[in-house]
């Protein structure tokens, strides 16, 4: 009984991003455990685009943010924002250090004038 068990995990797919083109996406926790995306924003051009307002995610909500842009997988972390074909291939940075200090000074800088205009 278990190896049946562990033979059907074993055939599960691999999760795959989205290739919806020109969405950028946020991966969560769906049913039963298993990943979903949910949409982030439409009509965004690039990777990096998308990367950007992943960051946002990550600094708003002060964890790592998984997400997906036509077929790519994006990881946010404290550390680095990276991209890769799949979960298990090697990721390549999409931001040098310089680059993500400024769009982490835009994202604050965002977020200081949503704070005003909502106070």
């Amino acid at each position: 009984m278990i190896i049946a068990g562990l033979t059907l995990t074993g055939c599960e797919r691999a999760v795959s991003a989205p290739a919806n083109r020109g969405v950028c996406w946020r991966q969560v926790d769906g049913l039963n455990g298993k990943p979903d995306f949910r949409v982030v924003a439409p009509n965004v051009e690039t990777l990096e685009d998308c990367a950007s307002r992943l960051e946002a995610l990550r600094m708003a909500h002060g964890r790592p943010v998984t997400g997906a842009f036509q077929g790519r997988f994006i990881y946010v972390t404290d550390q680095e924002i990276t991209a890769a074909a799949g979960p298990k291939a090697q990721r390549y940075r999409v931001f040098t250090p310089d680059q993500r200090v400024k769009i982490q000074d835009g994202v604050r800088t965002l977020m200081a004038r949503e704070k005003g205009a909502a106070g």
